[in-house]
């Protein structure tokens, strides 16, 4: 329990760093860059996020999972890293193909030329990050603290060296280039710890098919939210992608900040329902509940004082931001609740591949709501879209935690 509650709050101090140093990048980028160029690059570092979600491929839970089962055992780490690390080597190459097919082909009339190679930098530095490896071992304070040091160095560099919009291609090179610094660390503590590992083609193919439903399980939302600004972009152009992505990552930041509590009860809760489900179904019951209140608070709070944070952080020039997010802030706390559902409770109850087929539906659910709705509303469109999808996905998941539990309740003759 010791151990649980102290990687719990160093989860937390990461969460609290990602969530706290995009919200102070905005105010430095987007005055300094101006709407026009700040949307340019928060644009490409939307669609690098993106595409290095899909080489992460939910190796934070699978992989992780595996390390530690297996944290005494060196040779079999040095076997998982092996097949992991391949396993990214090879969805990196596969994304890089398509992406290189689509910027040859359409990309020079949606992104700028010269931010594209920061992007790339950008795409590795975060498909290829280890800390799915320490998670495994429990053994994530050095690894936080470096993270977390060199990402207010970053901030830092872009507050003395940004100016004008001239420096948007600087901009991007201090983020991309402090994240790869921060990946190539952690790899390098990686392997001083394994010592000696190899890279397996089957292997990787290996991790690919077991991880595969807990990658469409935590990637759907994720590549969801981070194909906002991609799509905004496309129906509205860059102007638009400025006004939304403020509002985007306050939601964004703030929903992805219980992520220490549920990744924490994660593992427990896993032993758990092995022993007594009805017990820990009680328990995950009041997490769930717990997550959707406290995310209706919050939204209420967020909604009274969004123009104000807004309006006194950026300037009049981003009034638009302020509309966009009382929409977005419907979607807080049906997408806590539904993240409960699924590390608390479908995920610990094996049903993993029925929670995936849902969030995969409602990912591609969302996008065409969004942008059908985007033909009426605009930007206020798209993330009404996004909500109503989300509701749906909540009542989804629901019937088929309840469905579970009454297969389980069959099962042994209750």
């Amino acid at each position: 329990m010791k151990r649980l509650l102290k990687n719990m709050g160093l989860l937390f101090s990461v969460q609290l760093c990602g969530y706290l140093i995009p919200i102070l990048e905005i105010p430095v980028l987007a005055r300094a860059l101006g709407v026009q160029e700040y949307g340019k690059v928060v644009l490409i570092q939307s669609v690098a996020l993106l595409t290095s979600l899909v080489v992460e491929y939910g190796f934070s839970l699978s992989g992780s999972r595996q390390v530690a089962i297996a944290r005494d055992d060196s040779d079999a780490l040095a076997r998982i890293f092996g097949e992991v690390l391949s396993a990214k080597l090879l969805i990196f190459s596969i994304v890089s193909i398509v992406g290189v097919v689509i910027f040859l082909t359409s990309g020079p009339v949606f992104y700028d030329r010269d931010l594209l190679l920061m992007g790339g930098v950008y795409f590795i530095a975060f498909g290829f990050s280890p800390f799915w490896f320490f998670q495994g071992l429990e053994k994530i304070a050095l690894v936080v603290v470096v993270e977390v040091s060199l990402r207010f160095v970053g901030l830092f560099f872009l507050y003395i060296f940004i100016h004008g919009e001239q420096d948007a291609l600087l901009a991007f090179g201090i983020m991309s280039g402090f994240g790869l610094l921060n990946t190539l660390f952690g790899n390098a503590v990686c392997v001083n710890k394994i010592g000696k590992f190899s890279l397996s083609f089957a292997g990787g193919l290996q991790q690919i098919k077991l991880g595969f439903h807990v990658f469409v399980y935590k990637s759907s939302n994720n590549i969801l939210m981070s194909a906002g600004p991609s799509l905004v972009g496309v129906i509205s152009g860059h102007v638009a992608v400025a006004a939304y992505v403020p509002a985007e990552k306050i939601i964004r930041g703030f929903v992805s900040f219980v992520n220490p509590i549920l990744i924490g009860f994660y593992p427990y809760l896993n032993r758990q329902f092995q022993v007594s489900q009805g017990n820990t179904m009680r328990l995950s019951w009041m997490i769930v509940i717990g997550m959707f209140f406290s995310g209706v608070l919050s939204a209420g709070l967020i909604y009274f004082v969004g123009d104000f944070l807004i309006l006194t952080v950026l300037g009049a020039g981003f009034t638009a931001a302020s509309e966009i997010l009382k929409v977005f802030v419907l979607i807080i706390p049906f997408r806590l609740a539904n993240q409960a559902l699924g590390l608390c409770m479908l995920i610990p109850m094996g049903r993993d591949k029925a929670t995936s087929f849902l969030m995969m539906f409602s990912s591609i659910m969302s996008m065409l709501l969004a942008a059908l709705m985007s033909i009426w509303y605009n930007v206020e469109g798209v993330v009404l879209g996004f909500v109503i999808a989300e509701v749906f996905l909540s009542v989804a998941l629901i019937s088929v935690v309840f469905e579970g539990r009454d297969k389980y309740r069959n099962k042994e003759g209750v």
